[in-house]
């Protein structure tokens, strides 16, 4: 078993924060040999919050919860080792001691202890990449934008599976079409919108997977024009002690 360094760190976590963390970020993480530091969930201490990210380069998920810890450092959790907690913490009830140096993590539990090497490298500027100024919101329920959606990427193109939204006066209208086969759909769905008529395009597998791992009967997406990344809010009805967002980036429309 690999021994951590004398300048390794160490903190408290309860089973619901990590849990939640790797859940939240897991799927959007990258399979990508020519970037291995996206390959993983990049966490992030801070004194007063905890921070997982999860990027792909196309799609990026952050979720923060608010902690108590005297910590500033982060590192990058591997795919399969989190896998594996998210799998054993399930039966956990006690919080779990974590340390990690600049190589290796460890994880202790009541009746486990998994070690693993962590991914070294510099992660990416991920706050650069969520755009601020987002004028136009729509707040749309998330079950139905889903099977929505569902429905229409079926006649979309296999190769690109582009779904396009056409949102104004309170409707999204998705359209998607395969032009090899001459097919095309399109539904509209009613939503609550405030801003400027507005056109874009998505991966409509990727829409499904980010709607699909939020669990809120309502989610805000923010949009700025149909070329910069679509960020997708859960909408609760109280406050919580922790934040999420998932970020897409656009597919071109053709005329």
């Amino acid at each position: 078993m690999p021994q951590l360094s004398a300048e390794k760190k160490e903190l408290t976590l309860d089973v619901d924060t990590l849990v939640n963390g790797i859940n939240k970020t897991i799927f959007a993480t990258a399979d990508d040999e020519l970037r291995p530091v996206m390959n993983g969930i990049y966490i992030n201490l801070q004194p007063s919050s905890l921070t997982f990210v999860g990027t792909d380069a196309h799609k990026l998920v952050k979720y923060e919860s608010e902690t108590e810890n005297d910590i500033t450092a982060s590192f990058i959790l591997p795919k399969k080792p989190a896998n594996l907690l998210k799998t054993v913490l399930l039966k956990e009830e006690d919080a779990i001691t974590v340390s990690f140096d600049s190589k290796n993590a460890m994880f202790r539990l009541k009746s486990h202890t998994l070690v693993c090497r962590l991914i070294e490298g510099n992660y990416p500027n991920y706050n650069a990449v969520i755009p601020s100024n987002n004028p136009n919101k729509v707040l749309v329920d998330r079950i139905e934008l889903v099977n929505g959606i569902k429905r229409v990427a079926v006649c979309s193109n296999p190769t690109t599976n582009l779904i396009r939204m056409d949102i104004a006066d309170n409707r999204i209208n998705l359209t998607a079409q395969d032009i090899d086969f001459s097919v095309s759909a399109n539904e509209t769905i009613s939503c609550s919108y405030d801003g400027q008529p507005i056109e874009i395009g998505f991966k409509s597998t990727f829409l499904v997977e980010i709607l699909s791992n939020m669990e809120t009967p309502t989610v805000v997406i923010e949009l700025a024009d149909s070329t910069r990344a679509g960020v997708f809010k859960p909408v609760y009805d109280d406050k919580q002690t922790f934040s999420s967002l998932m970020l897409l980036m656009p597919m071109m429309i053709n005329a």
